[in-house]
């Protein structure tokens, strides 16, 4: 026959053991990133241009590779461009590309020192990956809708390339069937705002037998926080600029010839970096030295003559 104790001393083993059980059933409460978009929702109308913003919350994590692949209404709207201006991302191993006819965007982008969250203090949106610029299309669909693909990950920082718990949440816009008012272009308007031009930066001359076939070659590289960098331009010499990406086969391999670099902003702002070769100390003529080594020569006689009167 059981007594009060024994009663007591099962029912605790029984709660234990419930309590295990959930304990294992249930979510942990695991920290998730999120990657989600800025506007989540709106209202616009046809031939209207907006912005739309991809931003990451990391929720007490650092990481610092971010693989994205979304998905957007390509019969409502058109991807007009994207930039990369202000992203807390430095190192682009994909840069972001657009297919129009299937309506997807993809980019991979790190942080080499790792992104640990918002800076405290800082005014500015530094949890900003990048911005999609989407025009209307005059069509007749209500909807439209952008959500980022399963395929989308991001690493943590912890030098071993663990993928981060991720969620995301999409948009979804309205889309008027006729136009009420003005049409509205935001991407416009920023770059009109933007009358800074991009980053500083070096040209750096490479030499290595794996590329080019160990021609020399330059690498460039700058960053613009407002609009983004379009394009780069290179000159060689007396040639005229030509539209180029980095890493660049030198024409003159001798490297004698100035080499200049622009890069230029989706505004249209132009920042110029320049390669100066040294210029070679060349060795004196062999007349020069003859007369050198004369003169020295009429000195030392004269001198001698002069101490010989004495």
């Amino acid at each position: 026959m059981l007594t009060n104790l024994d009663l007591k001393n099962r029912f605790l083993r029984y709660f234990v053991s419930l309590f295990a059980v959930f304990s294992v059933l249930m979510p942990m409460g695991v920290e998730a990133v999120v990657l989600h978009l800025e506007p989540s929702q709106g209202k616009y109308q046809p031939e209207d241009t907006f912005i739309v913003k991809i931003k990451i919350d990391i929720e007490g994590e650092c990481i610092n590779t971010v693989k994205a692949d979304l998905k957007f209404s390509q019969d409502v709207l058109e991807a007009v461009d994207f930039s990369r201006g202000e992203s807390i991302l430095t190192l682009w191993l994909e840069t972001p590309q657009i297919n129009q006819s299937e309506g997807l965007i993809s980019f991979v982008g790190g942080v080499p020192a790792g992104y640990c969250g918002k800076i405290p203090g800082d005014l500015g949106e530094s949890n900003l990956l990048g911005k999609i610029i989407f025009k209307v299309q005059e069509v007749g669909v209500k909807q439209a809708e952008v959500k980022f693909l399963d395929a989308s990950q991001v690493l943590l920082n912890d030098g071993l390339g663990t993928l981060a718990e991720l969620s995301t949440e999409g948009a979804t816009y309205t889309i008027l069937q006729e136009k009420l008012g003005p049409t509205k272009d935001e991407w416009q308007q920023e770059l009109e705002e933007d009358k800074i031009p991009p980053e500083v930066f070096k040209i750096e001359i490479h030499q290595d037998p794996l590329i080019f076939e160990g021609k020399y070659f330059i690498i460039f590289s700058t960053t613009d926080k407002q609009t983004g960098i379009s394009y780069f331009e290179v000159k060689e010499g007396k040639k005229n600029w030509q539209r180029e990406k980095s890493p660049y086969l030198l024409t003159d391999q001798s490297l004698q010839s100035i080499i200049k670099v622009k890069a230029v902003d989706k505004a249209g702002n132009e920042r110029i970096a320049e390669y100066i070769p040294e210029i070679p100390k060349k060795p004196l003529p062999y007349q020069i030295i003859i007369l050198i080594l004369i003169g020295i020569g009429v000195i030392v006689w004269i001198r001698y003559k002069i101490l010989g009167k004495k």
